[in-house]
């Protein structure tokens, strides 16, 4: 009897999921006078306005399908009269009853009946005090996006120290909570988000991802997640480059298998990325201290402008072959997709055979960690 229990208990998030339609019933009592809702959701990459109703009484209510729980927002806006003004509530909406129970603002309005929803909340209650902390030593030591004088060396690396123990203990957060959520979208979504982030090892989240219920990995956020897993193996170490090409500077096709024989250093930038440029004097000296080592130097830009990208080679004065689709890294069929490359700066170091040997290589101590490698 207790087995079966469990097993019901542990399904309720696919079952919440299994219903085909959601109805969102609001009741906000106080307010009086005419006021209507809007519901707000993501459609395509913005969110757009869905349906709109006018609350009688203090209620309201929305009633639609989804095809996955996904960010909405309930926006409650009343007339000029009124003086009030307008405010909103953000939550996940997904195929179930929901309600949200306020006085007279949506705002501070309770959401219930949303799985995906409270799990997200009680996540979030779990990471705040992290990120809160984290935030306030930005404060402390940033303004303006500049450093705050007065702080002493020892101070900003105690002060870069903590951060990093609580963007490791947010990670371990995120990472038990995708542990023990497999048969939860919001488990699958944090998987997403913070797991498979900028930098991951598929080596190391591929098992992981396979403990999600077959429903779930075969969802269209499961098979998002897949198809980065297997993007991201094109570039892990040990695995041969793929072979792609793209256009140089000058107009010119390029073939990453026309350098085969040598080491390749290929470097992913932007002309908009601060720290791709500020990594760039790093570059320039290893290609002057190992250009004679048998190693090429290829910076592949993501930049959508030839004219900007054109100009920041001509500012940091790079002397290297310097390539791009000028696709930008949104575009399905462009370098940025087909190896997973969400953020920059990246680089991968590639041996004569063509392997990658080495990923993410940079500092000021670049030519030596680059000439321990080519041999």
């Amino acid at each position: 009897m207790k087995k079966s229990i469990f097993l019901f208990l542990s399904l309720l998030p696919l079952l919440a999921a299994a219903q085909k339609s959601y109805t969102i019933s609001g009741k906000l009592p106080a307010v009086k006078g005419q006021a209507k809702a809007y519901l707000v959701t993501l459609q395509g990459d913005q969110f757009k306005e869905t349906d709109s109703v006018v609350i009688k009484n203090g209620q309201f209510q929305f009633t639609g399908k989804v095809d996955q729980p996904q960010s909405a927002i309930i926006a409650v806006k009343r007339s000029p009269e009124s003086g009030k003004q307008t405010d909103n509530l953000s939550f996940y909406l997904e195929n179930s009853k929901i309600t949200l129970t306020g006085k007279d603002s949506i705002k501070t309005a309770t959401v219930a009946g949303s799985v995906s929803d409270r799990e997200d909340r009680e996540l979030s209650a779990l990471i705040t005090p992290f990120t809160k902390r984290i935030m306030k030593i930005q404060r402390e030591f940033t303004k303006d996006h500049g450093v705050v004088e007065g702080k002493t060396l020892e101070q900003r690396k105690e002060a870069q120290d903590s951060i990093n123990s609580y963007v490791k203990q947010i990670k371990n957060i995120q990472l038990k909570f995708v542990e023990s959520h497999p048969n939860s979208f919001m488990g699958l979504y944090t998987f997403n988000t913070s797991i498979l982030g900028s930098h991951f090892d598929s080596a190391e989240v591929k098992p992981l991802f396979y403990k999600f219920s077959p429903q779930l990995q075969s969802s269209s956020l499961g098979k998002l997640a897949i198809d980065r897993i297997l993007a991201n193996e094109k570039r892990a170490v040990g695995v041969k480059i793929i072979d792609f090409s793209q256009t140089d500077i000058n107009g010119k096709p390029f073939h990453i298998r026309s350098l085969r024989g040598k080491y390749v250093f290929l470097d992913f930038w932007a002309s908009w990325c601060y720290w791709c440029r500020a990594e760039n004097p790093n570059v320039l000296k290893a290609y002057e201290q190992l250009k004679d080592r048998n190693l090429e130097i290829v910076s592949v830009s993501f930049d959508e402008s030839k004219a900007a990208w054109e100009n920041a080679i001509k500012q940091d004065k790079l002397p290297w072959l310097q390539v791009s689709d000028l696709k930008g890294m949104k575009v399905r069929d462009g370098l940025a997709a087909m190896l997973d490359i969400k953020a920059i700066p990246q680089n991968l170091l590639i041996s004569p055979e063509g392997v990658i040997i080495a990923t993410n290589l940079r500092g000021e101590d670049l030519p030596a960690k680059l000439s321990k490698l080519i041999k």
